[in-house]
């Protein structure tokens, strides 16, 4: 007999759910030499198969954030983290400014959305909720409001997959962020409603035209260029987004630390370099913040 189409479409993706790589991702790291491998196990060059920036595990962080205290006398950052790997450069970037943040006696909560399972899909029964203000924000969604309401600052985290914020990032976003919250109507117009916060995004990526910062801070690839065109032109259209974000929910947009200058994991001096990346983070949040 004939087997269904629907037969071997539910084979062929069976086969392909098979789990090929055994061994986890961040027990190892390799280099940044991108090969086609195929076979059933995770071949020592974790690097070899993904893209992913993977931190040697000897040098990755582990900081725990020290909380909103209730007394509001330091300032309050919140972490709002899109990225299921913690040995991540995205989480080492992470690490480094809430630390950072602890020493300089402001308070720092993460809001982890990947461990807390946060769902990022609006559904049909909270979408006017979300659009309209219509009714009580779901259980979720209220938990978050009241971290959001607490912090100064908000610090959007997440790796750049698709040059956009990614699923859950973003989704969190549309839920959190929902109007009669983060803003409202008026006679004039919208009216934002989260005055006296500031946002920022940090953000690791692949390759969008080599550079660590934000605006003018790519690498120059033409004799008499400041920076390079392309990273400008990237960097510009994330900075555009998120004013007009800001714009939308009353904030400051306090600017943005985009790094795509990750050290090769073979580099012999990769700890060097990994340290470079992160004290021109602490630079940058010592400027936009202006800490001291």
């Amino acid at each position: 007999m004939q087997k269904s189409v629907c037969a071997l479409v539910c084979a062929a993706a069976a086969a392909l759910a098979a789990p090929a790589l055994q061994a986890a991702p961040e027990a190892v790291s390799g280099a940044t030499v991108k090969v086609n491998i195929q076979g059933g196990a995770m071949p020592e060059n974790v690097d070899a198969v993904t893209s992913a920036s993977v931190v040697p595990e000897k040098l990755r962080q582990k900081i725990v954030p020290n909380g909103f205290t209730r007394d509001g006398k330091a300032k309050r950052v919140l972490f709002v983290v899109g990225d299921p790997r913690h040995e991540s450069v995205e989480w080492d970037l992470v690490n480094t400014a809430a630390k950072h943040f602890m020493e300089k006696g402001l308070e720092v909560e993460i809001r982890d959305l990947y461990k807390i399972g946060f769902n990022p899909v609006l559904p049909l029964e909270s979408f006017f909720h979300a659009k309209d203000g219509f009714g009580p924000a779901p259980k979720d969604v209220a938990v978050e409001q009241l971290i959001v309401s607490a912090a100064d600052y908000i610090v959007f985290c997440y790796p750049n997959w698709h040059d956009s914020p990614n699923a859950i990032t973003k989704g969190y976003t549309e839920r959190v962020f929902s109007k009669q919250f983060a803003y409202r109507d008026t006679e004039k117009g919208l009216e934002g409603l989260l005055k006296d916060k500031g946002i920022f995004l940090i953000m690791n990526a692949g390759w969008v035209g080599m550079g660590r910062g934000s605006v003018g801070d790519g690498i120059p690839q033409k004799a008499g260029e400041k920076s390079n065109p392309i990273w400008d032109s990237y960097m510009t259209a994330y900075k555009t987004v998120w004013d007009d974000t800001a714009g939308f929910w009353g904030v400051k947009n306090l600017g943005q630390f985009v790094n795509d200058r990750t050290p090769g994991n073979h580099d012999a001096d990769y700890a060097e370099k990994l340290q470079k990346l992160r004290d021109d983070l602490k630079a940058s949040l010592d400027r936009n913040f202006g800490l001291k």
